[in-house]
């Protein structure tokens, strides 16, 4: 890889949602030669379009950035998830498997108390569904939301980024269905539809409102 696109992955690295004047300036480019990069590794997987967050009072269509795609990412070295793995290993030959699912149980209930106080004043189900979406595309797992059929939204998650964790430790898959149950509430009911450990090639999940009567479908 020539240098320079090298350059331009190392900086999105760092600064997720750079525009191309940013980035043009940051590497002491041109705007034209900085797309023509942007354009090359969009077209190999390694970089995607984002939109960039403005200011409310700002007018306009919000500017689009650029962030590096799943395939990016995995350029860099990443060892957490081996990490992980090793200390989840010793932990259960030290205490046994009963202690692996407390401590994920443990981590879920973190993970759920994050998520409920970023989503606190959004009461709307279709808006607390995109957030809980946007949470876990910053979290890394390339999510998306979709509406599905009767009213139905699918939430899909494009990758699994605790994957080898997941492989040794299938309890992380459960916990994330009770992570979802629990921040979208009771009106919402969560069911898992397609799932990666099964070898299906995303992880899929589809949310549908509770009939008033409580009753389930």
């Amino acid at each position: 890889m020539v240098s320079t696109r090298r350059e331009l992955l190392v900086l999105l690295r760092g600064k997720p949602g750079s525009t191309v004047n940013e980035l043009a300036a940051d590497l002491s480019l041109s705007v034209v030669g900085v797309r023509r990069h942007l354009d090359k590794l969009a077209g190999e997987g390694m970089v995607e379009q984002v939109r960039v967050a403005t200011a409310p009072h700002k007018a306009g269509r919000p500017p689009t950035g650029w962030r590096l795609s799943s395939v990016g990412r995995e350029l860099f070295p990443r060892r957490y998830d081996s990490l992980a793995l090793e200390l989840l290993e010793d932990l259960a030959e030290e205490a046994g498997p009963e202690a692996v699912e407390a401590v994920l149980a443990r981590r879920t209930d973190k993970l759920a108390a994050e998520y409920e106080a970023k989503l606190d004043g959004v009461n709307d189900p279709a808006d607390r569904l995109r957030a809980v979406a946007e949470l876990r595309d910053e979290a890394g797992y390339v999510a998306e939301c979709h509406a599905g059929d009767d009213g139905d939204v699918l939430l899909v998650e494009n990758n699994c980024a605790i994957h080898r964790v997941a492989e040794k430790h299938s309890m992380v898959c459960s916990m994330e269905l009770v992570l979802f149950r629990r921040v979208l509430g009771p009106e919402v009911e969560v069911t898992r539809v397609s799932h990666t450990m099964a070898g299906d090639p995303v992880c899929c999940y589809r949310m549908r409102a509770r009939p008033v009567d409580g009753g389930r479908r």
